[in-house]
């Protein structure tokens, strides 16, 4: 007759895996928002603080009010007060 072997359970402590792709993919995408967001902010930083001397943004072409935004020749565009001609760049 045989004998019966009896299994003493043993209590295991058991991890989870962790999945090294899991956080490469996190890390990328976290990157990339915050790449994008820098970008943003570098690219459109004079845009967030210029205003003109009035305290108001410039308009679409970087003119003050009471300004013109006049073609100065050879493709250059400027912006000149209302009958004047000290014509400067526009704020942009």
């Amino acid at each position: 007759m045989k004998k019966k072997v009896i299994k003493k359970s043993v209590n295991k402590v058991t991890t989870k895996k962790c999945y090294p792709f899991v956080w490469l993919i996190l890390a990328l995408v976290f990157g990339g928002i915050v790449g994008y967001i820098t970008h943003y902010t570098v690219v459109n930083w004079n845009g967030f603080f210029v205003t003109c001397p009035d305290g108001v943004r410039p308009d679409k072409n970087g003119c003050c009010a009471g300004e013109v935004y006049t073609d100065a020749g050879d493709g250059w565009m400027v912006c000149c007060p209302n009958g004047g001609d000290n014509c400067f760049p526009p704020m942009k």
